[in-house]
Parts: structure tokens; C-alpha cells; sequence
């Protein structure tokens, strides 16, 4: 059959090319990315081979046998591409070659790639699991060099590694560091592409340092580089580590230190905070990567909420609260932890504000921002003066007027230079959030020249680049590069010019609401699984929000609410997603629908996410008491599993028992059947107590994978775990008892991977008073400040708990502010305490009148102002968990835990905290034993057991931690914690 002679040309001049980098780099391979054929060609090409299929859509001719290499170069194109699983390789190839996806043989394509690899070297797929599973596709992705799918991970990845300090001169470090972090990097495609060593640290040492020679061809890795910088979050990661890779060296980088900020009502200060200085990028990277902050988060002493450290290194604030004395060293870490270095202990005390006494009322006078010696005021400023502060700590301010010749003299003293604001130009542009003269990059620079009438130039010798009338004044155009400038008149004298720095803008997390997991479901809102993200790039107070649950046929659900601080993460039980899932819980219906969340919060665009019912394979026919599988096509019958109180285990049986409360499972080895669950039957009522006698009967535990002589194995007891946890229940009472059952087979879990001493401290803290203000009302209970003989006794298990309850709430009442009431501590607040404690007691006392019962005598109380201090300072670190602190070794492992902020960490963000302070059990060189995949997955265990079964071999990664017992005793010492900041446990913290 006659062949396209413009598709012969092509193939020749390709296998040319190809035998040429053969030749020059043997034994390593030739990869078809590296065509070096522009756009246009191979638009053409892309034509030709069209044409040729319509006459030959049959691959196995020999026509193909001997033109193959611009077919093979369009699928390695399509390969580049590929962005993972779910985005189909085969239609975007039969649509890039314009044919019918059905005349395209696969095997027939695998053959001309496997003739392309034995005639001009053509790069062959490896032996990973992934690559057997897709041995077509495995052709052209393995010849795209770096597809489309891993590059972001290699970017953030390859910055992990420089900020821990490996040089990309060391390619066995490199390569060692960058496997263990890529392991559980979400797909495994990364993983076992890092496996390629000669490739991936020739692509890697390249993309750190664009000038570097290498056996790639450079068209390749430019090209690499550029669909990195395309992406905004791998953009930010190459280009940190390509600079602290070229930048880094043993000195400490000189930075300015950060200022206060006063908030004015009028002349009255009302809010004090901080501003970072502004950096250049260069040196907002070097600083980032010597303070090596776990989330890269800066935070005030005393507060939770942080701003991101980029984001405060270009002019940032973060916000200290009300004005009072001047705090010391206010900034703190982001993870709380020790500095990893001294270098990183001194530049954080570098950022530190200086105190100061004079500020500059910026334009609009709603701030002042504080002038430190050495500053040049110009002649038109006004400046505040920090004369003294009055009996509550607020700086009463003088104005003054730098034009004033008194005023003048005064700031001179001070230290302070006045530029004579007659000579000097004016400048516009778009100004950095700092001091005057800073402008941000990529936007023109306007300067009009003094009195004298000179025109002004660029550094004594760039003219402008055009002229601006504006408002009666004539503007010199000038678009400077980042760096330090002067512009004033030609030949001028320095009073006459100005000092100008610009600056490349931070990269900053945009303004927005996101709903995660990507793909909610309803099952997801009630598990306490989903979370709602607020970003905002700078910390605002106070902002309104209402979520809306709406449902075709339904009225609407609306949970309304303020958000303290901005950015926030909304998710366990916080009170506006508890509000929904109540309601959600009466009305069954909406379950078996899909329903539309709205987020809605001031200043922001809403977000409207859709909830679809978590997709059951299996269902459960509540007539005939069998299950159907829709796991395979079709429907087919499927047996029943059954687990009860007194055999908490599943098994296979006939039939169950109405009257008992009963699980049931198909009986089904795919890890669906666990998330399928039903808990039916139970009591029609109960009486008090009766759940909390019912024992659940085990044999012995066993601390191994798999049962044997009658004892329990991991295997066995925590699929029982996640299929009761999982169930869905019909009715409160069965929901009573099956929480009574996954609670014992939790502590049996934890017993096997932590240990039963571990088990036994656990069972003995009260987790559900670990609230802030339950960890308050505890402490003080243990310091007996609670009771007492000028204090009823309170008998009645009910009336405790309401009496515990009030006093939760009554002491919230008296501090808003847990941290501020210690900083802030007077023998007024002891007092307050006082009454709060009162005030409780009456709310009982009018209980009991209300209920018609004998109700006790007016009371009244007095404690030592110190021992309510003590009480504070004992219930700050409650939530800290300290018991557990003897369990978790070594030290520095316990401080990076202990230290973080789980209220703000994602999940990724936890395995990295995990990961950067383990410890492996192997300790020699080669794979880990527990890796990232091992650690996100034990982490899952406990906290979103749904992803889990999605996971392969979930329990056998969850059983290499039987050996590990420090890394299993780590992972749940953040599982509880993370519980604990999202409100996620019963009793207390729940109401």
C-alpha cells in the first residue's frame, strides 16, 4: 500500500536524530519527548499521520513497520500530558490523530514502541506494579521523561529536600531524601518514578540549576521548567529551591526587623499589631528555608492563628489585640517548637519589633506604623508620639508636624533625618506594605521632579519612558526592575533625590472557600469528615457565615454564625456543621437524596458544593434479609454477616435476631462491604446505666497481624472496628450501644499497636473535658475550687452534670480569652471567677425550683484570687496531653508534636509533621519500614476511616506498625489531638 512520503521524511529525519543522542549517551536511553520538533512541525506531522490512517488504520502493516517514529512521537506528546488515573490516555491520543478509537490497536502501538526501543534506543517502561497493570499506556507516559502528573510533586518535593539541607550535589542524599518523602506522595506513580535513579537525578541536579550541563537534552528541561512556572504552586516551589540551592550559604541573612502598628479611632489607639518588612524574593526564600517552620506560619504569643510567614515577609500583619504595654519578642514559630538551629533562633529574634515611641500616621489616619532610628521622615509627614501610658496600659499620643520647625527639632534629637520635601521628587506607584518607597514590580514608577523644575532620571542615567498629566502636575514614566533605585534630578545632589526599592510581590493564598474531601457526600458532612477552608492572604475579624443544606422537596437547613479570625478551618463538631448534621439526623428522607451546601461568608463568593449520597455497592433488603452486590455489572444475591453486643465480631449466619442489636455485613471480601454496615433491632427503651453494664466478651489480644489459638490478631479486630464504626444505624438507642462497642474494640486497637500501658492511661483521661474550658472547669474541680463546705452537695448523677455543664458555660462567660486572662491576670478576675461559680449554682437551684424539688439556699463563695490563677495556667496545658509524654520517644519527637497547632494542619500537613521527626525501627540504609504510605494510612485509621478502605492493603500497612510501637504511639497522640482541635469526641465538648 502506498505511505505517505511526507510521513517516510519524517520518520527518517527522527531516527536520525534519535540514533545521534544514542550514540552519544550509551547505555542510557533516548526518550521521544526529546524530538526537538517545534509546534508547527509537529502539527504537520499530526496530519500526515492522520491521512495515513484513513488508508492504513491497520498498525500491524508493514508500511507502519517503517515510518513508525511520528506516530510513536504523537503518543510520548500525549504521554507528557498525562495528569493520573481518571484522565483517559487512549480518547485524547484517537482525537490528537484524528481517528476512530476503535481502529487503534494498543498492542499493535506497544509493538512499533517495542521496535523503536530495539532499532534507535527508545526508552522501554519499567517493572512497577503500576506499569505492568498499564503496559500500553506505560510506552508513551515512561518516553514523556516527566509527565504532566508528577510534576507538581517533584516541585514540592525537590523544595522539602533543599530547606532540610540537602545539596543537590550529593545525587545518593538527593535521591535517598526525595524517595522518602515521596512515599505516600498520593499516587505511587512518583514513587516509582523516582526509582528510575540515572533519570531522576538527572532531571532533578537540571531543574535546580538551568545552566548545568547533563546527557538530557536541554530542550526537555527547559521545557519541564516551563510547565512548571505555568502552575502557580509548583512555580512557588521550583523557584525556592532553585534559589536557596544557589544562594545558600553558612551566613545568616541580614534582615530588617519588623514593626508595630497602631490602629487609630481618631487619635485614639484601639488595636495593636505587626508588620513584617518587606524583602526581596531572593531573600524572602533565604529566610523561609533557614527558619524551616513546619506550614511556613507565624504567630503572636498567645494566639492560635497565625499568617503565612511569605506573606509577613512582604509587608504583613498579624494582629497582637488590644493595645497594652509593649510585648517582648511577640513573634513565635508557627509548630511552637524549638528553633532546629541557633542560626534560625537568631533570625527569628531579627524579626522581632523594637519597641518605639514615634509613628507615622499613614494616609487616611487609620494607623501609624512605628519609625525606628535611622529613618528619613519626609518634610510633609505627621508623626505620633507615644507620650506615656494611662492606667490601662494605652499610649496616649501628641501629633506632630515634620513641616513644623519645633516639631522638626524635636525628631532630630530623636535621631530622626528630614528630607527637605521642597527639592525632593514625588513619587507614585503600587506601593509594598511598609515604609514609603517601596513599590512592587511589574508596575510603571511615576516621579514628578521638585520645585526646581528639573527633570528626573533612573539611577543618573535612565530617562523616562513617557510623560502623565495628572492632577495639574506633569509624571516621568519609568518601569524599573527589582533592586534598589535612585531617581531625582540629573546631576542632583543626594537631598534633592529619593531611594526607591522595588520589589517582586509576595505570593499570597487567594481570598476563597473550599469544601474538602473534593468529592463530599452527605455521609461525609454527618461522619464529621468534611471541612470547610477559609483563606483569606490577611487576618480579618469578625466575618459573618451561614451554610444553607438545601434538598429538592425539603426546607431548607440554614446554620448562621461569626468567625473570630480569617483564614479558619470549619470541621468536627465546631457548632455550624453540628447544627446541620442535627437537623440532617430527623430528617432521614434528605439522606437518600442529593442536597446542595452553600457556603456564604461577608467579602467572599459563595461556594455551592453538591452532596451526593456516599455510593453504596451493596444494598440490603429489609423483606427478604439479603444483601445485593452492585460491585461487578449486574446485581447478584449476596450473603449476610452478622456481629452482636455479646460477639462483637462478624460472621456468616442464617439469621438474626429482632430483639437483639445486631450488625450486618455482606459477606463480601471487597473492602466496600466494611463501609456497608447496617446496625438494626435492640430495646425499644433502656434504663439508665443499662448501656454502660453491657460487656462486650474478648479472648485474648494477640500482637500480631492475623488470629491464632484463640487469640485476637490486628486483622480481625480492626476491620470489627471500622465495620461497626461505619454502620449506619436505625434508631438513638442502637446508636448508644454501638458507640458502648466501637469504644471497647478502639481500646483493644489501641492496646495491640501502643501498648496496654498506653491503653490503660488513655482509659483513665477523660477526653471530652479537654476543651479549653473543660480542661478550665477540671482544674479547677482538682484544685477544689468547685466546692467546699460554703458550697451544697450535689448528689443526682443529672444534677452533676447540668451543675458541670453551667459552670463550663459560666466560666466561658467570665473569660472569652483564656490566653489574655493570664497575661492579663488581676485579683479582679480572681473575683469575677467568683461569681461565675455562684451564678452556676443558681442556674441549678432554679432548675430544681422549676422541676419542683426541694432546691438548696441561696450560696456564696470566695477563693484565692492564686488559686484561680493556678487553675489557668494547669488547664493551658491539659489539651496538650502531657500524660501521654513518658509514652512518646525520642524527646525531640515529643516536642515536635506537642508543640504543633492542630487546629489549622491538614491532613498532608500531619503526615509531614509525622514524617520530619520520625524515627525509623529499621535504622539501617535502604527502604524504611514505616514510610509516608505507612503513616498516612495509620493516621487514617483513626481519623477518616472512609479513605481508608480506598486505600490497597490497608492492613497490611497498618500491621508494619505492630513493630513500631513508638511511630503507632506517635500517630495516635496526633489522631487525639487533632480530635481534640476539631471538637471531634463526646460529652462535654460535643453540647
Amino acid at each position: 500500500m502506498h505511505f505517505n512520503a511526507a510521513l517516510r521524511e519524517s520518520h527518517q529525519a527522527l531516527a536520525n536524530h534519535f540514533l545521534q543522542l544514542a550514540a552519544a549517551r550509551e547505555p542510557l536511553p533516548v526518550f521521544a519527548i526529546e524530538h526537538n520538533l517545534d509546534t508547527s512541525t509537529i502539527a504537520e506531522m499530526k496530519a500526515a499521520v492522520s491521512r495515513q490512517l484513513e488508508f492504513d488504520p491497520d498498525l500491524a502493516s508493514a508500511g507502519w513497520s517503517y515510518s513508525h517514529l511520528p506516530l510513536i512521537v504523537i503518543a510520548s506528546e500525549v504521554g507528557y500530558r498525562y495528569r493520573g488515573t481518571g484522565t483517559d490516555f487512549w480518547p485524547i491520543f484517537a482525537r490528537e490523530v484524528d481517528a476512530d478509537l476503535a481502529i487503534v490497536s494498543r498492542s499493535e502501538l506497544s509493538r512499533l514502541f517495542a521496535l523503536a526501543h530495539q532499532r534507535f534506543g527508545i526508552a522501554r517502561p519499567g517493572d512497577s506494579p503500576w506499569e505492568l497493570h498499564f503496559p500500553h499506556i506505560a510506552w508513551a507516559i515512561g518516553n514523556a521523561v516527566v509527565p504532566l502528573e508528577i510534576q507538581a510533586s517533584l516541585a514540592d518535593a525537590l523544595r522539602k529536600a533543599v530547606r532540610a539541607g540537602i545539596s543537590s550535589d550529593n545525587n545518593e542524599s538527593l535521591l535517598e531524601y526525595m524517595r522518602s518523602v515521596a512515599a505516600g506522595h498520593g499516587s505511587r506513580r512518583f514513587e516509582s518514578w523516582l526509582h528510575q535513579s540515572e533519570l531522576s537525578v538527572e532531571v532533578m541536579r537540571r531543574l535546580l540549576d538551568l545552566n548545568a550541563g547533563g546527557w538530557l537534552s536541554d530542550s526537555i528541561i527547559r521545557r519541564i521548567d516551563r510547565d512548571l512556572r505555568r502552575d502557580a504552586q509548583s512555580g512557588r516551589a521550583i523557584r525556592e529551591a532553585r534559589r536557596v540551592s544557589v544562594r545558600r550559604s553558612a551566613r545568616l541573612p541580614e534582615i530588617p526587623p519588623s514593626r508595630f502598628v497602631l490602629s487609630l479611632a481618631g487619635e485614639s489607639p484601639t488595636q495593636l499589631l505587626v508588620r513584617g518588612p518587606v524583602i526581596s524574593s531572593d531573600l524572602r526564600d533565604e529566610v523561609i528555608a533557614a527558619l524551616r517552620i513546619q506550614g511556613d506560619v507565624l504567630r503572636v504569643a498567645g494566639m492560635r492563628e497565625g499568617v503565612s510567614l511569605r506573606f509577613f515577609l512582604a509587608g504583613g500583619e498579624i494582629a497582637l489585640g488590644q493595645v497594652s504595654a509593649w510585648p517582648n519578642s511577640p513573634l513565635r514559630r508557627g509548630d511552637e517548637a524549638e528553633a532546629p538551629s541557633a542560626a534560625a533562633g537568631n533570625l527569628l529574634e531579627m524579626l522581632q519589633p523594637e519597641e518605639a515611641e514615634f509613628f507615622r500616621l499613614e494616609p487616611g489616619e487609620r494607623t501609624a506604623v512605628a519609625l525606628l532610628p535611622g529613618d528619613v521622615i519626609e518634610a510633609d509627614w505627621q508623626v505620633l508620639r507615644a507620650l506615656r501610658v494611662d492606667e490601662q496600659g494605652v499610649p496616649v499620643l501628641q501629633r506632630l508636624d515634620a513641616f513644623v520647625n519645633r516639631d522638626a527639632d524635636l525628631l532630630r534629637k530623636n535621631g530622626y533625618g528630614i528630607r527637605d520635601g521642597r527639592l525632593a521628587p514625588k513619587l507614585l506607584g503600587l506601593p509594598m506594605s511598609g515604609m514609603p518607597g517601596q513599590f512592587a514590580a511589574g508596575f510603571p514608577v511615576l516621579a514628578t521632579s521638585g520645585y526646581d523644575g528639573k527633570l528626573p532620571v533612573l539611577n543618573d542615567t535612565v530617562h523616562s519612558t513617557g510623560r502623565l498629566r495628572l492632577a495639574s502636575w506633569d509624571w516621568a514614566i519609568f518601569r524599573p526592575a527589582a533592586g534598589t533605585h535612585v531617581i531625582g534630578p540629573e546631576g542632583a545632589e543626594d537631598v534633592e533625590r529619593i531611594h526607591l526599592q522595588v520589589l517582586e510581590a509576595p505570593d499570597v493564598e487567594p481570598a476563597e472557600i473550599t469544601v474538602h474531601p473534593r468529592d463530599a457526600t452527605l455521609t461525609d458532612l454527618l461522619d464529621g469528615t468534611l471541612e470547610i477552608r477559609i483563606k483569606a492572604p490577611l487576618a480579618l475579624e469578625a466575618v459573618a457565615i451561614r451554610l444553607r443544606l438545601t434538598a429538592l422537596g425539603e426546607p431548607d437547613i440554614v446554620s448562621d454564625g461569626i468567625l473570630e479570625r480569617l483564614p479558619t478551618y470549619i470541621a468536627g463538631r465546631a457548632p455550624l456543621l453540628q447544627a446541620l448534621r442535627t437537623e440532617l439526623t430527623e430528617r432521614r428522607v434528605v439522606l437518600q437524596r442529593a442536597a446542595r451546601l452553600v457556603v456564604e461568608a461577608r467579602g467572599f463568593v459563595p461556594v455551592r458544593v453538591t452532596l451526593r449520597p456516599a455510593h453504596r455497592p451493596f444494598r440490603f433488603d429489609r423483606l427478604s434479609l439479603n444483601w445485593t452486590s452492585e460491585v461487578d455489572e449486574g446485581e447478584k444475591p449476596v450473603g449476610s454477616m452478622t456481629a452482636t453486643l455479646s460477639a462483637p465480631f462478624p460472621s456468616a449466619t442464617a439469621g438474626f435476631t429482632q430483639s437483639d442489636t445486631t450488625l450486618l455485613l455482606p459477606d463480601s471480601d471487597s473492602p466496600a462491604a466494611l463501609a456497608s454496615g447496617l446496625v438494626v433491632g435492640g430495646p425499644k427503651t433502656i434504663r439508665p446505666g443499662e448501656i454502660e453494664q453491657t460487656q462486650v466478651p474478648f479472648p485474648r489480644l494477640l500482637r500480631e497481624p492475623a488470629s491464632r489459638d484463640g487469640q485476637l490478631g490486628l486483622a480481625e479486630v480492626a476491620r470489627a472496628l471500622l465495620a461497626w464504626r461505619l454502620a449506619e444505624v436505625l434508631g438513638p438507642i442502637a446508636d448508644w450501644q454501638r458507640r458502648h462497642v466501637v469504644n471497647r474494640l478502639e481500646a483493644a486497637v489501641v492496646e495491640q499497636l501502643c501498648g496496654r500501658c498506653w491503653q490503660c492511661v488513655e482509659a483513665g483521661v477523660d477526653l471530652s473535658l479537654l476543651s479549653p474550658y473543660g480542661a478550665f472547669r477540671r482544674s479547677a474541680e482538682e484544685l477544689g475550687l468547685l466546692s467546699g463546705r460554703d458550697l451544697p452537695v450535689v448528689t443526682q448523677p443529672h444534677d452533676i452534670q447540668f451543675l458541670r455543664r453551667r459552670i463550663t458555660t459560666r466560666l466561658e462567660e467570665a473569660v472569652p480569652n483564656l490566653s489574655d486572662a493570664l497575661s492579663e491576670w488581676d485579683e479582679q478576675l480572681g473575683g469575677d471567677l467568683d461569681l461565675a461559680v455562684i451564678d452556676a449554682y443558681e442556674d441549678l437551684r432554679s432548675h430544681l425550683i422549676a422541676a419542683g424539688r426541694e432546691p438548696f439556699e441561696e450560696v456564696d463563695m470566695s477563693r484565692r484570687p492564686e488559686a484561680w490563677r493556678n487553675a489557668l495556667e494547669r488547664a493551658r496545658e491539659m489539651p496538650l496531653l502531657p500524660m501521654f509524654r513518658q509514652f512518646i520517644l525520642p524527646e525531640a519527637r515529643w516536642t515536635a508534636l506537642m508543640s504543633n497547632p492542630y487546629e489549622i494542619l491538614t491532613e498532608d500537613e500531619l503526615i509531614d509533621l509525622l514524617d520530619a521527626c520520625h524515627v525509623d525501627a529499621r535504622r539501617r540504609s535502604g527502604p524504611r519500614w514505616i514510610g509516608r504510605a505507612e503513616l498516612r494510612t495509620m493516621l487514617q485509621f483513626w481519623t477518616s476511616p472512609r479513605a481508608l478502605l480506598d486505600a490497597d492493603d490497608w492492613l497490611g500497612l497498618l500491621a508494619k506498625s505492630l513493630s513500631d510501637v513508638q511511630t503507632a504511639r506517635a500517630v495516635r497522640y496526633v489522631a487525639l489531638r487533632r480530635k481534640l482541635s476539631r471538637l471531634d469526641l463526646p460529652g462535654e465538648i460535643a453540647a
